[in-house]
């Protein structure tokens, strides 16, 4: 019985898991790198579809003056 009360104790102190040192610890650190990673490719993706609508505006710009001569 004293056991099971030590352990109730131990996990009664309120301790936030992800401040806890061990597996869970860089479990969070690793998700953490994901989202980063995922919000870099985001952006990178982002661009290139400017990129890509710049070009076709210019590729459209230059056929309509293509057209006219």
């Amino acid at each position: 019985m004293s056991t099971y009360q030590s352990q109730l104790g131990g996990a009664q102190t309120g301790q936030n898991p992800s401040m806890r040192q061990g597996p869970g610890n860089a479990m969070v650190a690793s998700a953490q790198a994901g989202s980063a990673e995922a919000v870099e490719f985001q952006m990178w993706v982002s661009q290139q579809a400017t990129s890509l609508a710049k070009l076709k505006i210019f590729s459209s710009m230059a056929k309509n003056v293509n057209d006219q001569q």
